[in-house]
């Protein structure tokens, strides 16, 4: 096993055993990668101050497996950034943890070509950290996950949330009453993308 290390956000986290997680992540390359983290539940050391949760931004050592498919060895982890304000309301946390399910059933172990898509998690996450309306991010995040996955065409309603960046959702305000509109046929389309994506 050769030592490596990258950043990453955490999609996921399972308990392995009593000491022990499995930790799903996407590098800032758009490469999800699964990690065991032995003794995690116990070493206050090398992964204290609940470092491996998800929609944490982490720097993290590892050893690297030599098969594809198996888990990489956590070594150590360092936390960037955890975007508090996420946390600040039940309903903002429920859509990051959402957000965080619909880019990890899209991304892929091996494509190291997929930046797009951890750059539009990223700023997601930072967005709905501040916004005045949460389901004006969502209504964003959609539109731009279905475009660069190749889903949807751009239709003339959905132009002020494609051309308007990430970090910008709070200008999207006055669009409120599309996203009342739209936003359940749009979801409706997630769900059934991401649920036949991993088929």
């Amino acid at each position: 096993m050769t030592q490596a290390q990258n950043r990453f956000i955490i999609l996921k986290k399972m308990k392995y055993s009593e000491s022990d997680l499995i930790l799903h992540a996407i590098s800032t390359q758009g490469e999800k990668l699964s990690f065991m983290a032995r003794g995690a539940l116990k070493s206050k050391k090398r992964f204290g101050g609940g470092v491996l949760e998800p929609t944490h931004f982490v720097s993290l050592t590892y050893k690297q497996s030599a098969e594809e498919g198996k888990l990489h060895v956590l070594q150590e982890a360092t936390l960037i950034n955890d975007f508090a304000g996420l946390r600040t309301d039940y309903d903002r946390l429920e859509l990051a943890l959402h957000i965080l399910e619909c880019v990890s059933k899209v991304s892929q172990e091996g494509d190291r070509h997929s930046e797009f898509l951890f750059n539009l998690l990223g700023h997601t996450l930072r967005a709905l950290e501040t916004a005045q309306d949460p389901l004006i991010v969502k209504m964003h995040f959609y539109l731009k996950f279905l475009l660069q996955q190749g889903v949807v065409d751009a239709e003339p309603w959905m132009a002020p949330f494609l051309k308007t960046n990430m970090a910008d959702s709070n200008q999207l305000v006055s669009y409120r009453q599309t996203v009342d509109d739209e936003l359940k046929n749009v979801e409706q389309m997630v769900r059934h993308y991401i649920v036949n994506a991993t088929l």
